[in-house]
């Protein structure tokens, strides 16, 4: 049996711990942490690679998705990511899509199109080289972005050459919640906004703009709602089996403003364990008139580890059975 001396010494530890509690959860409260959301716009498809650890980082992504132009499809997004320190990172990624619906033009006169299905097509593959700055309450990421012409032409997953983009990515915080601006260029539109999967690419140069919120509710949950707007420069190539919704289908081709585009993203991410987080967005495009959601899972090769938490009362008793030896 414990003396009184024993029980006094575990009831003083008892209460030092609930009062270093106590003075934790204040200054938490007087000081809330902000979720570092650099990762929100670095690999958009594969939430979580890329800044979560320090080193080498990888995850996929499996997403179901239904577009207005050309119905439901699937897509499979696998992801490689470094993190060299904590302002510089590296990251590449490619679409694959299992099961897509494409126009077909038939050996008619005149010529007809039909739907048939496209199996297993890959799109262009992107690269990422960030550098991100900034305070607690302030972040700046500068993006380089290359693409390699694994894509298909035919099926308007690919351009046929390297493309490249440069933007800048601002965050200004206010408590959970923060402001961001996109500003950028480049010279192809699968390079922007990649977060969205589209019926077409483009090559030829552009500028983009984009700007919104993100609110970051019960922890890592979080909502994030952008405008948009993608402005091309000259004659654009387009590659697509497909026009907005009621126009004829197109083969590639030069225009003057086809990938001309804007609207409204919203997405939202809830890690659910320390490896998997479900994610999705809506997409409606003014321009293209084309609505697009997309559903998926995200699995993280190198997730936090969770330990069991102990409550104070373990702890302070741990505590002082540690000291009576």
């Amino acid at each position: 049996m414990s003396s009184v001396p024993d029980r006094l010494a575990r009831l003083a530890l008892v209460l030092c711990a609930c009062l270093s509690a106590g003075a934790q959860v204040t200054q938490q409260t007087s000081a809330p942490s902000i979720p570092d959301a650099a990762h929100l716009e670095q690999v958009p498809r594969v939430p979580g690679v890329g800044t979560i650890f320090r080193g080498l980082n990888a995850g996929i992504t499996f997403s179901g998705v239904h577009d207005s132009v050309i119905g439901w499809y699937n897509v499979v997004t696998p992801a490689i990511g470094y993190t060299f320190s904590k302002h510089y990172s590296a990251d590449a990624s490619v679409s694959v899509y299992p099961y897509r619906l494409v126009q077909k033009q038939l050996p008619t006169v005149p010529p007809t199109f039909q739907l048939v299905t496209d199996l297993g097509d890959k799109g262009d593959t992107l690269i990422g080289v960030h550098a991100s700055f900034g305070t607690g309450l302030f972040r700046s990421t500068t993006t380089a972005y290359l693409s390699a012409p694994t894509g298909d032409q035919a099926v308007g997953l690919g351009t046929g050459k390297v493309t490249f983009d440069f933007s800048d990515h601002l965050e200004r915080y206010i408590h959970k919640t923060a402001i961001i601006v996109d500003i950028g260029a480049g010279n192809s539109s699968g390079l922007y906004n990649s977060l969205v999967t589209r019926s077409y690419s483009s090559v030829g140069d552009l500028a983009h703009f984009q700007e919104g919120i993100v609110f970051w509710v019960l922890g890592r949950n979080y909502i994030q709602s952008v405008a948009y707007e993608q402005v091309p420069f000259g004659t654009q190539t387009v590659f697509t089996t497909q026009g907005p919704p009621g126009s004829p289908p197109v083969p590639a081709a030069s225009t003057s403003n086809f990938s001309e585009d804007n609207g409204v993203t919203t997405s939202l991410g809830i890690p659910l364990t320390a490896h998997l987080t479900l994610s999705g967005y809506y997409n409606r495009s003014l321009r293209q008139h084309d609505d697009t959601v997309s559903t998926g899972i995200t699995y993280v090769f190198r997730g936090t580890t969770t330990a069991r938490k102990m409550s104070l009362i373990d702890r302070a008793l741990r505590e002082a059975e540690g000291v009576n030896k």
